[in-house]
């Protein structure tokens, strides 16, 4: 394996927090080596200290993905800024969930791979996507090694399948979708290209014409594939939350369930431009939170 050596600037750094935490699924950790796929390719990844291990992708390719670059002082620094502005103090809740979570990075996935992850991750917990994915690359991917190991399946390969034995993935309910999808994205070759041209608010727009594409999975397909940093992936945990810490702020009636806008369009107010990074920082760290 090659070896990439963390900088200052890209310290600290959590391989197994950023892999873990929800953000990406069908990654398989053996000892402490990671293992899964990004972008065609299997890929291999381990950490030690300030150490990255890394096997099937470019040093280039590696830092991207694992979004190493990201200027994590700008970053926290505009967060807090917009915090202090809105509220005029420090959030102690965030601090608390950021100290707890700081070496995570927001992962740069395959378009592609990370919509179908995330059409499969409906009303789901983590461990049953992961199950998902691994089932249908393993059944409908492509052998890309001498270990018969497979890459996500193509659009046209999910756009030709039939239903039943895509339901044998544990696909369910989202089994039509996963096939109508497909055949969207293999009739529209540019769509994830024009995608990317397109502003927050209108690209959430294009991504919800897909089947299967709700607020919600086209908010992490945002976060997670195009750099939206001020995408807000509001699931229940993130929505309870909000409720317990934030209500007040929010200034929501909390007679009724808030609205998801009302909940994203807070956040990107509250937190500003890096939304998306403290959304994570708070979500990360949801298993610590009372009654998970």
């Amino acid at each position: 394996m090659k070896t990439l050596t963390l900088s200052q600037k890209q310290s600290p750094f959590d391989l197994d927090l950023s892999l873990s935490c929800g953000q990406i699924f069908g990654w398989r950790k053996t000892g402490d080596t990671w293992k899964g796929v990004h972008d065609k390719k299997i890929v291999t990844l381990k950490q030690v200290e300030n150490l990255i291990f890394y096997e099937g992708l470019s040093k280039k390719q590696v830092t991207r993905f694992l979004g190493l670059d990201d200027p994590m002082d700008k970053i926290l620094e505009s967060v807090r800024s917009h915090i202090i502005t809105y509220n005029h103090e420090l959030d102690v809740y965030f601090e608390s969930k950021y100290s707890q979570s700081e070496g995570i990075r927001i992962l740069r996935q395959n378009p592609w791979e990370c919509l179908v992850s995330f059409i499969c991750s409906a009303n789901s917990n983590v461990r049953t996507i992961s199950k998902r994915i691994n089932l249908i690359v393993e059944e409908f991917g492509t052998p890309c090694n001498k270990n018969n190991e497979h890459s996500f399946p193509e659009p046209d390969t999910l756009a030709r399948c039939n239903e039943p034995d895509l339901r044998n993935c544990l696909t369910g309910y989202r089994a039509p979708y996963l096939i109508k999808t497909g055949r969207f994205i293999n009739e529209h070759p540019d769509f994830f290209e024009q995608v990317k041209k397109m502003e927050y608010p209108r690209a959430k727009e294009a991504l919800m014409v897909l089947p299967g594409v709700g607020p919600k999975v086209a908010d992490c397909v945002l976060l997670f594939a195009f750099e939206h940093l001020n995408a807000v992936p509001v699931d229940t945990r993130i929505r309870r939350i909000m409720e317990e810490h934030y209500a007040d702020i929010m200034k929501a009636d909390q007679s009724r369930r808030i609205p998801y806008d009302t909940i994203g369009n807070f956040c990107r107010d509250y937190f500003g431009p890096y939304a998306g990074y403290a959304q994570q920082h708070l979500f990360a760290t949801r298993d610590n939170e009372k009654g998970n």
